[in-house]
């Protein structure tokens, strides 16, 4: 493949663009600064891509990461009030249609799931599939044996002619519980913990399935490995 054309396919830009980074001398391959924007390689001969002073790990098929989201970043390509989440990642990844793996709202933080690999979205959010979503929620009023059971047993949420249960409800402290679901709708936390009389004053989640966030610092982001990706029964493209 052409260099102008491969780094197209990696988010780079144009190929007009992608011809000019060439020309301007801010492309090294393997070390190189690269001289033709029309020299060919194959993926597997480029240990190391950099562009523009910038390390680039190449992508040989979809992309799937993981993003500790902050408080006060919205789930959006089009935010209205506040900075996206995107902001978060690699500018290249918006040549790449990257998107969430459903959403958490401005105020929730933890996990979130992004990619451009439109197979992986569906299933994970196909309900089907039951994932399990583990949320760690501050109540503002404490959280009472009354409260667990009728999480447990189910409520009713506007809208809804069946209950909605939480999996599992584990009592943290005195106003901290933790929750796991695996429907995926609107606000539901939120709305399930209002439904049983209380109020969520911070929601914060904590796994997808089996990934956690682990030593992953709040605004950070990482590739999903082979292994995290065989654990929903996916295996890595390309």
């Amino acid at each position: 493949m052409e260099l102008y054309r491969l780094l197209q396919q990696q988010g780079f830009g144009s190929r007009k663009e992608c011809r000019k980074l060439v020309e301007y001398g801010l492309v090294e391959v393997n070390g190189v600064v690269a001289e033709d924007y029309r020299q060919a390689y194959q993926l597997d001969d480029i240990d190391e891509l950099v562009v523009d002073g910038e390390p680039w790990q190449l992508q040989s098929g979809p992309i799937y990461v993981m993003l500790h989201k902050p408080d006060g970043y919205e789930t959006s390509h089009k935010p209205m009030h506040h900075p996206s989440v995107y902001t978060l990642l690699p500018w290249q990844f918006g040549n790449l249609d990257i998107s969430a793996v459903g959403r958490l709202d401005v105020d929730t933080t933890g996990l979130l799931l992004l990619t451009n690999d439109g197979q992986f979205v569906h299933a994970l959010s196909s309900p089907k599939r039951h994932v399990p979503k583990c949320y760690e929620v501050t109540l503002k009023h404490p959280a009472t044996p009354e409260l667990v059971k009728h999480l447990l047993a189910g409520v009713f949420l506007k809208d809804d002619n069946e209950k909605i249960a939480a999996d599992q409800v584990e009592v943290v402290d005195e106003i901290t519980i933790r929750m796991t679901i695996t429907q995926g709708k609107y606000h539901q936390v939120k709305r399930m913990v209002a439904a049983a009389g209380n109020r969520v004053m911070d929601l914060h989640r904590l796994t997808v399935g089996e990934l956690s966030l682990g030593e992953l610092d709040e605004g950070q982001w990482r590739y999903l490995s082979a292994a995290e990706l065989a654990s929903f029964g996916f295996a890595p493209k390309g």
